[in-house]
């Protein structure tokens, strides 16, 4: 049995996007009871990691300013995924660089981020992309996202996620510049996590590096 759930959450009139997705009963099915009430992950003063040359169950490879140069700009770090603004993005280049030569499919795939909560929790339900300001070939198709109880240095090593989502990241079709994808929905129960990273596995066309205005993120 499915049960259609409403979203509401206080935060939504503070969302610049909120005129952009209207939720309603038959917005979120979910193949399970959920007794707790959906809201919004609202980012306070919790860490973002930029991180590239990853795969899900791999280890991570933290981005320093040593290890390739234009991997991601400062002004385009994964901080932009939390800032509730459509104008803002997150970009990076992986394995390529910011010069127009080296456009290829590849370029920002095995790319992406991991947030630590401190020493909260929160339960991943539903999540929507948002797509960047102008190029449409830079939108992420596919990721993986994986969760983790651990802290710390122990965060880098593979062993330390668990899988929880392996698909669409709403944006099979283009819905135009900064505007939200269609909600995803995390096939499995929700299991409460300290820690969350995300990997991009394709993007949408040819370009230097994948692009990303906002990952927000629905649970309890």
């Amino acid at each position: 049995m499915l049960l259609s759930l409403v979203i509401t959450d206080p935060y939504f009139t503070r969302f610049p996007f909120s005129e952009i997705i209207q939720y309603t009963s038959s917005s979120l099915c979910l193949p399970r009871i959920i007794k707790a009430p959906l809201k919004f992950f609202n980012r306070s003063n919790e860490t973002v990691y930029a991180i590239w040359n990853t795969i899900a169950g791999g280890n991570s490879s933290p981005i320093l300013t040593n290890e390739i140069v234009d991997i991601y700009y400062p002004d385009n770090s994964p901080d932009a995924l939390f800032d509730y603004y459509m104008t803002t993005e997150y970009t990076n280049y992986g394995s390529c660089s910011s010069s127009y030569s080296s456009m290829l499919i590849t370029c920002g795939e095995n790319t992406g981020w991991y947030l630590t909560l401190d020493n909260s929790f929160f339960s991943l339900v539903a999540f929507s992309v948002g797509t960047n300001t102008n190029y449409p070939q830079r939108d992420p198709l596919t990721i993986t996202i994986e969760g983790s109880n651990l802290y710390g240095n122990e965060l880098i090593f593979g062993w330390s996620w668990t899988l929880i989502y392996n698909g669409s990241t709403g944006l099979k079709y283009n819905p135009g510049r900064s505007t939200l994808g269609v909600l995803q929905t995390i096939p499995y129960f929700p299991i409460p996590f300290a820690n969350y990273r995300v990997l991009v596995t394709s993007k949408r066309g040819i370009e230097t590096c994948t692009s990303y205005t906002e990952f927000m993120m629905i649970g309890y």
